[in-house]
């Protein structure tokens, strides 16, 4: 039961409304696009400058940013904690609704592109600066560096394989560790990423739509989004479910992997 959760009281939600006539209008996004996740009990976050805006009707409606700061980067762990970061980096253990300051450590800068959570070790987080590289933590504070090679990406995703992804001005790279990084030549063009942290599948946002990989990024399916894809994120509970951002700002949802977007 706990996999159909979320997106149940969404849908319980929609269909309440119509029952009394007042279904609710789908929103259009806006803002800046930086980042997108859907949590274990099927809320949806929505990163910008201005802050996360939530949605508890499965992307349908949103709450307006709520300030918390720039939400270049939004990930999950498995208990539910939420990390945001760029010129902040905060912690919610509350689904969005409140953040806690965590403060840098002794990470080099402040201009988080990316964002990370090994999701078999979710106290191990990583964190890409830009200018300077992908570093990682056990504890929030102490960071040690890793790679320079993802210096100007500006998404980062971690996979159970273990696997790190990162999307620069060139494309995708893949790396186990975080150390050793390879260059997908023949991935799609992406803005930005998102990977089921028990199955591994990887999924890409981009100008040419959206896309699926099972196999690292060597080889990919469209997933025949109606247009070109601005963010992804995949349910934790249900691999098969899908959010997605279209280059219009509208907000696209499939209970089928892609198959079908409502």
């Amino acid at each position: 039961m706990r996999r159909m959760v979320g997106w149940g009281v969404g849908a319980a939600l929609v269909l309440a409304l119509v029952g009394c006539g007042r279904a609710p209008q789908a929103q259009t996004l806006s803002g800046d696009f930086h980042a997108l996740q859907v949590l274990g009990s099927g809320t949806v976050l929505y990163g910008e400058h201005a802050g996360v805006r939530r949605s508890v009707d499965g992307g349908r409606t949103w709450a307006a940013p709520d300030g918390a700061g720039d939400a270049m980067a939004l990930t999950r762990t498995r208990d539910g904690t939420v990390l945001a970061g760029h010129e902040v980096l905060k912690v919610s253990r509350d689904d969005g609704r409140t953040w806690t300051d965590l403060g840098f450590g002794n990470l080099p800068g402040r201009d988080l592109h990316g964002f990370a959570v090994d999701p078999g070790r979710p106290e191990v987080w990583y964190a890409n600066v830009m200018g300077r590289g992908v570093f990682r933590t056990a504890d929030g504070q102490d960071w040690t560096h890793l790679s320079d090679a993802t210096a100007g990406a500006s998404v980062l995703a971690a996979g159970p394989q273990p696997a790190l992804y990162a999307l620069d001005a060139q494309g995708l790279l893949v790396s186990p560790d975080g150390v050793t990084w390879t260059r997908r030549p023949d991935a799609p063009r992406g803005v930005h990423l998102d990977v089921h942290p028990d199955s591994g599948v990887l999924f890409l946002a981009g100008p040419d739509g959206a896309f699926r990989s099972t196999n690292q990024g060597r080889t990919w399916t469209s997933l025949a989004l109606p247009e070109g894809a601005r963010l992804i994120a995949v349910s934790p509970q249900n691999g098969d479910q899908l959010i997605a951002v279209g280059r219009s700002g509208a907000v696209y949802r499939s209970a089928n992997g892609g198959g079908r977007w409502q």
